[in-house]
């Protein structure tokens, strides 16, 4: 199994829900096919096996990965171990992390302060280091700051960036997420490669096409049943601090889910990161089609498919953890 899927922390709010039941449920060689695995790759996930797929890049600044397996239990079952798992795990590598409220108040980032190396780090953000995923606003915002500002200082500003960060995406989706600046006048759109990201897995749409577009038209035509949560996590990837800003979207549609991780704002190393599970009923069980989308400016050159910024190992980890446990207790 492929492990280079290293992520940020993020919870998820999974809960079983009752739902309208598929007048026939379709075989599990039948749902793989129509998914787009091969007749080798079918044969594995029939076999009892966990299958990491070769996936193509979505753009230019892609690194995609994927995995299938097939579970004999249903999918509101599945979704409540992964719901159980993911609410009490955290990344080993976390410093720091907390839940954003439905409004979204500075309050919800206070335990969030620049450490370790604060006057460090504090500088780096005042001199608009162009390493750091910042807007020209953003920019222009820390610039107002003196070099000798207090540490504090700089995180009080830091805390208002990602408030607004977090009140722009709750309003607006992917259309509220400000390009990051970068040199030369340039800008990176995180928005359009996430946006782009999800469209790669339109497939996705013939067994789920409530949560499929629940999940595009983010945060409008919301079905009943859909839980969202926020949170941010700072934590150390590649040896450096990294705050993550991350949505979890949990959409029920008939007997099956599409669950989503994603990291809408990274302050640096890559640019944001979608994980999408497909947790699809079929005869004798549950089919999930794990798919994760990271966009990075590394992306090219030599090694570039070696640099893989966090990935989503949560929801990853915790996919493979309860395919291990059903298989072992199978008689």
């Amino acid at each position: 199994m492929n492990k280079s899927f290293r992520i940020a922390a993020a919870s998820f709010s999974f809960w079983a829900m009752t739902s309208t039941a598929w007048a026939e449920l379709p075989q599990a060689e039948t749902l793989l096919a129509n998914l787009g695995l091969s007749a080798s790759e079918i044969a594995e996930v029939k076999a009892g096996h966990i299958i990491t797929r070769s996936v193509t890049a979505a753009h230019e600044r892609d690194l995609a990965t994927s995995f299938a397996f097939f579970a004999p239990i249903t999918p509101a079952a599945f979704v409540q171990q992964l719901r159980t798992g993911l609410l009490t795990n955290l990344d080993t590598n976390t410093i720091s992390h907390g839940t954003i409220s439905a409004a979204g108040s500075v309050d919800d980032f206070k335990a969030l302060a620049l450490t370790p190396d604060g006057a460090k780090r504090a500088s780096r953000y005042v001199s608009a280091d162009a390493d750091l995923n910042l807007s020209a606003e953003e920019q222009a915002a820390f610039g107002k700051l003196t070099a000798t500002a207090p540490v504090a200082d700089v995180e009080a500003r830091l805390r208002s960036v990602l408030l607004a960060r977090f009140q722009a995406y709750h309003a607006k989706g992917l259309a509220g997420i400000a390009p990051y600046a970068r040199k030369g006048g340039s800008v990176r759109s995180a928005g359009d490669d996430l946006r782009v990201a999800l469209a790669s897995l339109e497939n996705l749409k013939k067994y789920a096409p409530t949560a499929f577009a629940a999940m595009a038209g983010y945060p409008n035509a919301q079905p009943a049943g859909t839980e969202d949560r926020f949170s941010w996590v700072q934590l150390m990837a590649h040896g450096a601090p990294t705050i993550v800003l991350t949505q979890g979207l949990v959409v029920p549609d008939g007997d099956g889910f599409l669950a989503m991780q994603r990291q809408y704002y990274v302050s640096e190393g890559f640019n944001a990161e979608q994980a999408v599970a497909a947790i699809l009923p079929a005869q004798g069980g549950t089919i999930v089609i794990y798919s994760n989308h990271t966009s990075t400016d590394q992306v090219s050159g030599f090694g570039g498919s070696a640099k893989r910024s966090i990935g989503s190992k949560l929801m990853s980890s915790e996919l493979q953890g309860i395919f291990m446990k059903v298989q072992k207790a199978k008689p």
